[in-house]
């Protein structure tokens, strides 16, 4: 992205301009007479002023919240503060409590195991004669090739039928369903997709929309995973030029889990091919499902069709498992592309056993919280991905909690890790990519409709980094675009004073 300067940096940077005594000329007398009489405005010197006249040139209206703290991890220091204490909606930069609890609770090295079992003694010269059963543990990152692994090391065990069903088994949650708090708005979209301990891809799936091969024909469909209880159906027409208005209409059959995906509207003949990814309705079937179109595809047949809210036998013997990545890879998807499914499942994982509820899961993160002895007054945990309007939390409590996983060596390095790197990757891949302080702020983002955050930590060679978080609520949609633009240049900001911090600092 071709670096513009926001309305607050172009002041900040004339200020300066002028403070060097810096001009522009044009070669006219006007340009090149005496300059005027009247004193010019100092540019600001501190940090703080820095960041006020940043706040002050962007004029936001009374009703927009601001939250902003900025510590010296070196020293505890609290170097700039604007309502440090108000509870605020965070919006994804809730992902850091789930996060570092994960870590923590869990140990970097936790692996989530889907297994594959079959009733006792029923596999008799590659037959299995009875039911197989897909438990699910809750993992995050379960995926299509997952399941193809899965199907893989029963075909080398030399299975090539089951006789019965294949039973999932997601007791590992009380229930399949939406986590705390999804229910405020009725979306349709992937970034809203349900919970459940056996999903997999997220528990959503791909559709793929290409114009037919003439005008008036029917685009030409597709969906990934094919799985056979998701069917696809066309009202929609190729015409010309290349616009892709395409929109779907789902039936769901409650009984037989059957789902019918209905392409209305028209598709340019010249238009790109469109996809799009949304939510299933039911996790644990489409699961099964998926287990039973990739068993067909590595040669083994199925007998009975999938059976939802079974448990594994008491008896029964083990065909095969997959063990995910570690917690410390997979929240690098939670805080770098800011995955809500995974937020919510990991956060399902710091109670054990079966029938675990998202209450009994928000408890231990709260008790956590205390335990660890993070400030307590405003704080609310309604969910653990910052999706819609379940949490509450401060600028000084988010620092507060940056400051003490800094502090902590066991969870440290993979927390910073699982950030994103402004200019480079992530959320924030396009944003700071052409300064200096490119490579130099690891964060966590937070987007809704009213609410913008950005809490991380920013650093130079030879420094200690400096923990900061600045979070805007009750924005309109005219505000985002600025608020935005603040964030990035309090992170440039901040930046700039761990380079002045480092420099002042003896070598260790």
């Amino acid at each position: 992205m071709a670096r513009s300067l926001s309305r607050p940096r172009r002041a900040l940077v004339a200020l300066l301009c002028l403070g060097l005594g810096l001009g522009l000329s044009n070669g006219s007398p006007e340009a090149n007479a005496s300059p005027p009489t009247a004193v010019e405005p100092e540019p600001p010197e501190t940090f703080e002023a820095k960041l006020e006249l940043l706040l002050a040139d962007a004029k936001l209206p009374e009703t927009v919240q601001i939250g902003i703290a900025v510590i010296d991890l070196a020293t505890g220091e609290t170097l700039y503060a604007k309502n440090p204490d108000l509870p605020l909606n965070p919006a994804s930069n809730a992902k850091l409590l789930t996060t570092a609890a994960a870590l923590d609770l869990l140990g970097p090295e936790h692996r989530y195991a889907t297994r594959i079992w079959a009733d006792h003694e029923s596999v008799v010269d590659g037959v299995v004669d009875g039911n197989i059963y897909l438990q699910g543990s809750g993992d995050p990152g379960l995926v299509t090739g997952e399941m193809y692994e899965l199907a893989g090391k029963l075909r080398s065990a030399g299975i090539t039928k089951i006789k019965g069903k294949i039973i999932v088994d997601s007791s590992r949650y009380d229930a399949d369903g939406w986590p705390p708090g999804f229910d405020q708005k009725d979306e349709f979209a992937s970034h809203r997709a349900p919970a459940g301990a056996a999903a997999v891809n997220y528990a959503t799936y791909e559709l793929f929309a290409r114009p037919g091969k003439a005008l008036g024909d029917a685009p030409d469909l597709s969906i990934s995973p094919a799985i056979a209880n998701y069917a696809l159906e066309s009202e929609a027409t190729t015409v010309e030029g290349n616009r892709n208005q395409l929109w779907v209409a789902l039936d769901e059959d409650a009984k037989t889990g059957k789902v019918t995906i209905t392409f209305k509207g028209k598709i340019g003949l010249d238009a790109p091919q469109g996809d799009w990814r949304f939510p299933v309705s039911d996790p644990s079937r489409y699961a099964g499902e998926l287990l039973a179109l990739v068993l067909r595809e590595h040669g083994i047949k199925v007998g009975k069709g999938v059976e939802t809210g079974g448990e594994v036998v008491k008896d029964a013997d083990l065909l095969a498992t997959h063990r995910s990545e570690p917690i410390t890879d997979l929240i690098r998807a939670v805080n770098k592309h800011s995955n809500n499914f995974m937020a919510e499942a990991i956060l399902r994982s710091f109670v054990c056993c079966d029938a675990t509820t998202a209450e009994a899961a928000l408890e231990a993160l709260r008790n956590w919280t205390r335990d660890i002895g993070m400030p307590q007054d405003g704080l609310q945990i309604g969910n653990g991905s910052g999706l819609y309007d379940n949490n509450r939390i401060s600028a000084a409590q988010l620092t507060w909690l940056l400051r003490h996983v800094h502090a902590d060596f066991r969870i440290k390095a993979d927390f910073m890790a699982s950030l994103a790197i402004m200019g480079v990757d992530g959320t924030t891949k396009s944003r700071l990519s052409d300064s200096d302080a490119a490579g130099w702020i690891r964060v966590k983002t937070g987007t809704l409709d009213t609410v913008s955050a950005l809490s991380g930590y920013a650093s130079a060679p030879g420094g200690e980094p400096l923990a900061f978080a600045i979070v805007f609520n009750g924005l309109e949609a005219k505000h985002k675009l600025p608020a935005r633009q603040i964030q990035d240049g309090f992170a440039g900001l901040v930046r700039a004073e761990a380079v002045l911090r480092a420099g002042t600092r003896p070598a260790q």
